[in-house]
């Protein structure tokens, strides 16, 4: 009986929290609980509100339409910086790495620009694009270009010499050898790129929305402290996370979706 017991106990066990999903919602549960029992007992709930409170806060941006006007801004900015970034980082990384003197001198100033923190940039943004949305793109683009650049970068400078070589014997152009061996070589280091570069413009994107822009959630968390309302900068700050995990679960899946093998032709 006691056997029996501990079977059904241990297999109840794995259905519940063997699945990750799972251990990952009750976890949260656990963690929200904590919360709501902490805050206005051991901690003042001015500083850290409560998960009531701030569930009825989104659901009362929802309803007024105020999150999903500050939610799209910050999306499309996103997927702008981002777009930008990768569009000049993946050419441009293929033209330094693949020719020598180029990369000697040009090197030195990418890595020179990469070292400097991107918020100082701000002010200039601001300076030269004014305020609104464009400085918020451009500090997006700007912070995503170096992460995609720079992992490509490497991975092209790892490709095994017998991709070009291959590329020679078979008489491939400048251009063909850099997108039909070189390129798939690094596609690693690229999706590596990819992804970090992806949420590093939804940073830059949430720095730019804070210093340049009144739209985006930035700029909602910003309002709301300047407010000192505790509520709506935790609603924002749990929005923003709960974003960021959305976006890099759909950039993995999106990514899982490219490299993995293609079905074998059927022949009848």
């Amino acid at each position: 009986m006691t056997t029996l017991t501990t079977r059904v106990s241990n297999f109840a066990s794995q259905a519940m929290f063997g699945h990750p999903v799972l251990t990952q919602f009750f976890a949260f549960l656990l963690i929200v609980a904590a919360w709501q029992i902490v805050s206005g007992t051991l901690v003042n709930p001015f500083y850290i509100s409560n998960p009531a409170a701030v569930f009825a806060q989104i659901l009362k941006w929802i309803a007024d339409g105020v999150l999903w006007l500050h939610l799209a801004a910050t999306l499309i900015t996103t997927l702008l910086g981002f777009g930008i970034a990768a569009a000049i980082a993946i050419p441009l990384a293929l033209f330094v790495s693949g020719r020598p003197f180029v990369d000697s001198v040009i090197s030195p100033f990418i890595f020179a620009a990469y070292s400097m923190p991107k918020i100082v940039l701000a002010p200039a943004l601001i300076l030269w694009l004014g305020i609104g949305q464009l400085p918020a793109i451009a500090l997006s683009a700007v912070t995503a270009f170096f992460l995609v650049f720079f992992n490509l970068y490497l991975g092209l400078k790892n490709v095994p010499r017998i991709y070009t070589d291959l590329a020679a014997i078979m008489g491939a152009s400048a251009r063909d050898t850099a997108l039909k061996f070189r390129l798939p070589a690094a596609a690693t280091y690229l999706a590596t790129g990819i992804s970090q570069g992806l949420i590093y413009a939804f940073h830059g994107t949430l720095v730019g929305e804070m210093t340049s822009s009144n739209t985006g959630m930035g700029y909602l968390i910003l309002f709301a402290g300047s407010k000192m309302d505790s509520t709506g900068v935790v609603s924002g700050l749990c929005i923003v996370g709960l974003l960021a995990v959305l976006l890099t679960r759909l950039l993995q899946y999106a990514l899982r979706q490219m490299s993995a093998p293609s079905a074998e032709p059927t022949y009848v």
